[in-house]
């Protein structure tokens, strides 16, 4: 449609300032009390009075919140690169704040709920990503970020201390490690070179480095390059797996996992799943749904960003965002912020010969057109959704169950009159004629409410 209109540039200047005006309440709550410790020292205890200076650093702050939502961790580092690198008052980088917090800590902060493990990782990559250089800059007591990391228990894999030694091994040497620590014996374990410690390479290439996409925002706007080795560790790979698929694992901790492990398609694919499952369990009303959407739509867009070409990820992905569609617009979900409906089409251009991606596509396109009426229409018409539909009914023709969903996808998408949809009456129609006339039982109704309404 015309993006001119006068209508959309209302629409677009309101959710604008919207945005705006809650990204100032996030600094706000991420300032820190006037009077709080900040320096971390070599036992990772806390001391000094801080500088009231300090409650500008908005990474520090996001960084010692402890459980800031791993989307808004990452576009507050991504928006705000050079307070990566910048020093408090105590002299401490975001790096040290992450690498010295403890499981004590953690149950203070989250008043006795502690992240998982994976959420340390997370935090350390982040800020290595942004600033590979701060794994070797000390704090104003001389202490390097992977001793603060290896004496507050982190893990050599699933804390980050693994991370920060390729970062900058020297550093390893002023932890002064005995013989018998469980770091030593994991990096010993590594270097066996048994079987348990294969290393997978994805895509089949080598030890080069390769790029993930990440966006901060649906529309495609402004996206970094973050580049990653192409290897990952299977014991790595197995714990993060077990851990999403755990019943009795939390929304939070299979976020948190799927953030961490973003590059392993696997971890992302059942990460997925379970989230799908816990909206399923979670209850019938849209508040109930909301529960695992408001972190769960995030990491589901973010598996689908990072894994475009794996038509596995993209099947759980959209199935779960069908399962979740009920809670756009409650709360701080947004299906049209979050990507999810660009991702979603994308999925269906990408894997147009998947019959069972295209099928949970329209289903997703559905449940999300379902719940957002008009406005959710006209946002899946002016990404292509309507030329993917087409496209998947004329790429599976003797496939009842593609094209009995793209059928009710198309029937609940153009039942709303005020939604901006384009002319594809005559794209539309031989197909529609088809899929009636080979599966009427299912395909019949929908089609010919498709047909009446397009002509």
């Amino acid at each position: 449609g015309d993006n001119s209109r006068e209508e959309v540039v209302r629409h677009r200047e309101r959710w604008k300032n919207a945005a705006v005006n809650t990204f100032h309440v996030i600094e706000w709550l991420l300032r820190r009390p006037r009077g709080t410790s900040g320096n971390i020292g070599n036992d990772g205890s806390k001391s000094g009075d801080g500088d009231n200076d300090d409650n500008d650093l908005l990474v520090h702050n996001a960084v010692r919140v402890g459980a800031c939502p791993p989307d808004l961790l990452r576009y507050i580092v991504e928006t705000n690169l050079e307070s990566v690198a910048e020093k408090d008052s105590k002299g401490n980088l975001p790096l040290h704040y992450a690498a010295g917090a403890s499981d004590a800590d953690a149950l203070i902060v989250n008043s006795g709920n502690a992240p998982p493990e994976s959420y340390s990782k997370f935090l350390i990559d982040e800020l290595l990503y942004a600033y590979p250089d701060g794994a070797g800059v000390p704090n104003a007591d001389g202490v390097l970020p992977i001793v603060l990391a290896i004496e507050s228990g982190k893990k050599w894999i699933g804390g980050g201390v693994r991370s920060l030694y390729e970062a900058y091994p020297a550093g390893l040497e002023d932890a002064r490690l005995s013989d018998d620590h469980p770091i030593v014996s994991a990096m010993s374990f590594q270097s066996d070179g048994g079987d348990s410690v294969v290393t997978e390479m994805l895509g089949g290439q080598d030890d080069e480095e390769g790029t993930v996409h990440t966006a901060m925002d649906g529309g495609g706007g402004r996206r970094r390059k973050r580049t990653h080795r192409k290897k990952i560790n299977k014991d790595e790979s197995h714990d993060a797996i077990m851990f999403v698929q755990k019943p009795d694992s939390s929304v939070r901790d299979v976020v948190s996992t799927m953030w961490a492990n973003e590059e392993d398609a696997g971890v992302q694919m059942l990460g997925c799943a379970s989230l799908g499952r816990m909206a399923t369990e979670a209850g019938s009303s849209d508040k109930d749904i909301a529960s695992v959407a408001l972190l769960g739509v995030t990491a589901v867009v973010n598996a689908m960003k990072n894994h475009p070409n794996e038509p596995a990820v993209q099947e759980r992905a959209c199935a779960a965002l069908a399962v979740l569609a009920p809670a756009d617009g409650v709360r701080e979900v947004s299906f049209a912020a979050s990507g999810a409906i660009s991702s979603v089409v994308s999925a269906m251009q990408a894997h147009v010969s998947d019959a069972t991606v295209q099928i949970e596509a329209c289903r997703a396109l559905r449940g999300i057109a379902a719940k957002g009426g008009a406005e959710r229409a006209t946002m899946v018409a002016s990404v292509s959704g309507f030329t993917a539909l087409i496209n998947a009914m004329g790429a599976h023709p003797d496939d009842g169950d593609v094209q009995r969903e793209t059928c009710l996808a198309m029937e609940v998408l153009t039942s709303f009159p005020d939604a901006y949809l384009p002319n594809i009456a005559g794209q539309a129609e031989p197909f529609l004629q088809a899929a009636a006339e080979n599966f009427p039982d299912d395909c019949l109704k929908p089609a010919m409410a498709v047909r009446e309404k397009l002509l």
